[in-house]
């Protein structure tokens, strides 16, 4: 056995540590630390996969609907045809444009694409997940609700970060979703990221 406060190793049988004279049957054994298998009080019930991704398809509808508002309020419908013609049609980005440059042509498409993906998205998820519903207008039908590890309301910071962590988990062949199914909280890579869960209502 080993010395509790000299860390040497000494006679088993003996009452006193050979090296340091210390009582060994005085001090007691420190306990082996084992890490947590998961950080957080248990909160309530977590939200499986099926649910999500339900969900996550009326989400994503509605985004490509507001998406699509905003990008004709914004006079951005240029950068999806542009898009479509230098991919699809393969029209030279000089027959597209007045000026016939290529900085012409792609600066319509970055706006139009940013907006679609990024921004338009960004507010829609952040937005709503940390309002007072704590749910996109998916999640409440689903009967869902985004939660930080404590239960609480999460704030905009952590709800920006939990939907710009779904592109990695997004980037990474959607293992960043699939954990979902796997995790204890079934918590996706996002979440784990943000530090938040996904509760039943």
């Amino acid at each position: 056995m080993f010395c509790p406060k000299c860390g040497k190793e000494t006679d088993a049988s003996g009452k006193f540590c050979q090296w340091c004279g210390t009582d060994i049957e005085s001090i007691p054994a420190k306990p082996v630390a084992t890490p947590e298998e998961d950080e957080g009080p248990e909160i309530g019930v977590y939200a499986g996969l099926g649910r999500r991704f339900i969900a996550f398809i009326v989400d994503m509808i509605l985004v490509l609907l507001s998406g699509g508002i905003v990008i004709a309020f914004f006079s951005l419908t240029n950068g999806l045809k542009y898009a479509y013609f230098m991919t699809v049609s393969g029209v030279s980005y000089h027959d597209i444009t007045e000026a016939g440059t290529l900085d012409a042509a792609l600066a319509p498409v970055v706006a139009a694409f940013g907006m679609l993906i990024i921004v338009v998205p960004w507010l829609y998820f952040a937005g709503f997940e940390s309002s007072r519903s704590q749910a996109t207008p998916g999640k409440v039908l689903m009967g869902l609700r985004v939660t930080d590890m404590d239960g609480n309301k999460p704030a905009v910071a952590r709800t920006t970060l939990r939907f710009f962590g779904k592109f990695i988990s997004t980037l990474i062949i959607f293992i960043g979703f699939l954990m979902i199914g796997f995790t204890k909280k079934h918590q996706g890579l996002h979440d784990k990221i943000a530090g938040t869960v996904v509760l039943l209502d």
